[in-house]
């Protein structure tokens, strides 16, 4: 009697092994299912992203021209315009200097293009300190926006002194300040 319970107790204890043997087995199974979808399901995504940016007429990108074009502002265009495609929307004025643009490069989201005047277009220098709107935006990379800054510093702070100011203005670089000090005086 003693053996025979013995024998059934080992035998419960191997039958409940195999069980749970059986259910470790089943819910490794399904969690490796689970990643497997989970992975699948990620790689589409990404891959349907990619191809929605670079081959999808709905992707649309916003870029911003000024200087030597007769439209300035935010445009919003196609993945993968090119900046000439950009210049005949905004019409481009025929005293820019499109030799020193890439007119084949593609635009990318939140590209800032400023086309810059041929250098002989200016022979007469504008003072900074005297100078309207209208005479401002004839200065090579000084948007509509950058003139009215302008025009607004010097009525807050006075009168501009120096080249270096210019910093102040939101827009204005130092490679612009190279351009610009040919067509200003204070």
């Amino acid at each position: 009697m003693i053996l025979k319970e013995y024998i059934t107790r080992k035998k419960n204890k191997i039958i409940a092994m195999g069980n749970d043997l059986r259910n470790d087995i089943k819910n490794k199974t399904l969690a490796i299912i689970l990643i497997i979808i989970l992975l699948f399901t990620i790689s589409i995504y990404k891959i349907d992203n990619i191809f929605l940016k670079k081959d999808s007429k709905n992707y649309k990108i916003k870029v911003y021209i000024c200087g030597e074009v007769e439209n300035p502002g935010v445009y919003e265009l196609n993945y993968n315009t090119r900046i000439q495609d950009l210049l005949l929307l905004a019409k481009v004025k025929s005293t820019a200097d499109l030799e020193t643009i890439n007119l084949a490069k593609k635009l990318k989201d939140e590209d800032f293009i400023r086309i810059y005047p041929k250098t002989n277009s200016y022979q007469i220098k504008i003072n900074i300190n005297q100078a309207n709107i209208e005479e401002l935006t004839k200065l090579p990379g000084i948007s509509k926006k950058i003139a009215i800054d302008i025009i607004e510093y010097r009525e807050k702070y006075g009168n501009f002194t120096n080249l270096s100011e210019l910093l102040k203005i939101k827009g204005i670089t130092i490679q612009d300040l190279e351009e610009l000090k040919k067509y200003i005086t204070f």
